[in-house]
């Protein structure tokens, strides 16, 4: 087996990961969230009015706080909703495993791992890297 056939079944084993599936479950609710896309789609269209606002040579300061605080409502919302947090857990668990398997990919070719390399104390150790002490 080649790097490259060896780098599709490392791909096709990641996919199957827990983390993987329940990371593109949440990404799948994320995107098709009727709520949440119509938040963000207002909270765009808000920016862009502040942006158009800003660009004014005449400024309207109370324009600028009524989209300022609508902008801060829509992020509020956006922010706490329970499928965006769910989507930014599983987000960074999935970001873990793909630096965890970099960092094991890293420590089979050059022996160490980056960012410091092997504290020699396995607690600490986030790479699997199976070094014996």
């Amino acid at each position: 087996m080649n790097i490259r056939e060896s780098a599709k079944a490392l791909g096709e084993l990641i996919k199957e990961d827990p983390v993987t599936v329940a990371y593109f479950a949440a990404s799948d609710a994320y995107k098709q969230d009727p709520k949440l896309k119509n938040l963000i789609f207002e909270y765009n269209v808000q920016q862009t009015a502040l942006q158009e606002e800003y660009a004014k040579p005449e400024k309207d300061q109370q324009v600028i706080d009524a989209i300022n605080t609508r902008v801060k409502t829509l992020y509020d919302e956006i922010t706490t909703s329970e499928v965006y947090q769910e989507y930014g857990k599983a987000q960074a668990a999935m970001n873990e495993l793909i630096d965890s398997v970099n960092r094991q990919i890293t420590m089979s070719i050059f022996g160490n791992l980056p960012d410091g390399g092997c504290t020699h104390d396995c607690s600490t150790c986030h790479a699997g890297c199976g070094h014996e002490h």
